[in-house]
């Protein structure tokens, strides 16, 4: 994939410089408007700020800068104009922890959807966060608009406080547990999105029956750190994993379901195809995401990134802004970039192991910007990446075949549950 730039480059998260104080007062350029793909969904990296001092974050030592509200209103323009004939698009609250901008994004909620409808285009918005900031307002308002919310919750407390500590080193755990109650009682189907890093391995089953215990009915794991991840570690992963279909076997018999987003997935996608004889119709996955073709991200100067990860995956890799597809304000649009990640394929760029692998049909090749960041490739990911998805098979495929050998009306439900999920939860 090119990697080449134009001379000269406008600011990055990855490389500041001085720019106009308020870059939102520009008017969005014409030329950095993509023609190969339209764009419907765009992460807005509110800020690089946040109240929290996670392991793992993979932004890394950024900038703390802001998105002003104007640079908001011209990236949603900007969104207008790149996602050409649809008439719906979205827009992705990020940072840093987004809701340290709440008094813009409070602002720009009633006027992004004025300036929808005028352009003949619903808007509709969601956000990760990590809930320690969360106010009745913001609570109120995630449902009045409809947001899509995405818990980011590792586990139980003391793992939780252990992970994801405050800067100031306050334990945010109870405050987490009280705005996720209070959510689910109104959306009783979110997801919590944890992350699994290997100091804490052996806590892995204590951390998903306290998901349960508070009222989630289903969590997207992942895994953090794969440099650190040592052969302890992977055993303790191993035995959690096993403690999990378990509990999601009891849980499933019991008719209360508590589900793996990745056991649902690849379930859905590969095990019960491959076990009622229809291999053929598993579609092979050539690309793992959106990323780069409708899935894009603008940070606060108004640069142009292939999704949220990737400003932070450029600068972890040392690439020097090579993974910058332009300026909202600038023009310079890199359609070549674009077209990479368009003919992204999983079936002629991968490990050779790839071929060998159970989960090759619907990996994609993992996430690109996680994969740049550990590998130094965007088509290449890590080996402990590659060992957890077959560790995860191959208990989706356990839990299978439990609950087959319950009876039919058992595999049935599971099989509706699992044909419904769209994602593996890791991307």
């Amino acid at each position: 994939m090119t990697t080449q730039r134009v001379a000269t480059l406008p600011a990055t998260a990855a490389h500041p410089r001085e720019f106009v104080a308020d870059p939102g007062r520009q008017q969005v350029h014409p030329d950095s408007i993509p023609h190969l793909h339209s764009v419907t969904n765009l992460d807005f990296d509110v800020t690089e700020n946040c109240n929290l001092g996670c392991l793992y974050c993979f932004k890394g030592e950024m900038y703390t800068k802001n998105m002003s509200l104007e640079t908001m209103k011209k990236a949603l323009e900007w969104l207008f104009e790149a996602s050409g004939t649809a008439t719906s698009v979205n827009c992705n609250f990020m940072g840093g922890e987004p809701t340290m901008r709440w008094k813009e994004i409070r602002q720009f909620l009633p006027w992004a959807r004025r300036r929808g409808a005028a352009r003949g285009k619903h808007v509709t918005f969601s956000m990760t966060s990590n809930l320690t900031l969360f106010t009745d307002e913001i609570r109120d308002a995630v449902d009045r608009y409809g947001f899509g919310l995405l818990m980011s919750i590792d586990g139980c407390p003391d793992v939780q406080d252990a992970q994801r500590p405050a800067k100031n080193g306050q334990k945010m755990s109870a405050i987490v547990e009280h705005w996720a109650k209070s959510l689910l009682r109104t959306r009783p189907a979110s997801t919590a999105r944890a992350t699994i890093h290997p100091k804490y391995a052996d806590r892995v089953f204590d951390s998903m029956r306290y998901f349960k215990e508070i009222g989630f009915r289903e969590v997207s794991v992942s895994l953090s750190e794969y440099h650190a991840w040592d052969e302890a570690a992977l055993q303790a992963l191993q035995h959690g994993i096993a403690q999990t279909v378990d509990f999601c076997h009891q849980q499933h018999r019991a008719g209360d379901p508590f589900e793996l987003t990745l056991f649902r997935y690849t379930i859905g996608k590969l095990i019960h195809p491959r076990a009622t004889g229809r291999d053929a119709e598993i579609g092979f996955m050539p690309s793992p995401c959106g990323a780069g073709k409708g899935y894009m991200m603008v940070d606060y100067t108004g640069d142009i990134w292939p999704c949220h990860r990737f400003d932070g995956a450029d600068a972890a890799a040392g690439a020097g802004g090579g993974f910058r597809m332009g300026n909202i304000f600038g023009g310079q649009f890199d359609h070549a970039l674009q077209k990479g990640f368009i003919d992204f394929d999983h079936s002629k760029m991968h490990k050779d192991s790839c071929t060998r692998c159970p989960v090759n049909p619907i990996c994609g090749g993992y996430c690109p910007a996680a994969n740049l960041s550990d590998t130094g490739s965007i088509y290449t990911p890590h080996d402990v990446f590659c060992g957890w998805s077959q560790l995860m098979y191959a208990a989706a495929e356990e839990l299978y075949r439990r609950i087959a050998a319950d009876g039919e009306e058992s595999l049935a439900r599971l099989v509706a549950s699992a044909k419904s999920a769209s994602s593996d939860g890791q991307k």
